[in-house]
């Protein structure tokens, strides 16, 4: 592998790492979605060593495909996730009870 391969792979590892750290720290679930959202943009630079080593081939291909899923469902979830959490404490998405 080349210095730049290496460099990209680890930095995917090390956003990885401080939003999994981020997960681990904040005190509230709101606060801890924003981290695990985040996480799916360490697939950035993880893919782009990949795609920079075996081209678009099959593995090429997979990878990229894999990030597209992770960066997009990603917010999607936190979002998903984040409003049933306000649903189930306050009753309504307003905050007005019916």
């Amino acid at each position: 592998m080349t210095p730049l391969l290496d460099a990209l792979l680890a930095v995917g590892v090390l956003i990885a790492l401080a939003c999994a750290v981020g997960v681990l720290v904040m005190p509230t679930a709101y606060d801890r979605l924003h981290y695990a959202s985040a996480s799916a943009w360490s697939a950035v630079p993880i893919v782009t060593a990949i795609l920079a080593r075996e081209s678009f081939s099959l593995i090429g291909d997979k990878a990229l495909a894999t990030a597209l899923v992770l960066i997009v469902s990603g917010p999607a979830l936190a979002h998903a996730t984040a409003r049933a959490g306000r649903i189930r404490r306050r009753g309504s998405w307003s905050g007005n009870a019916h």
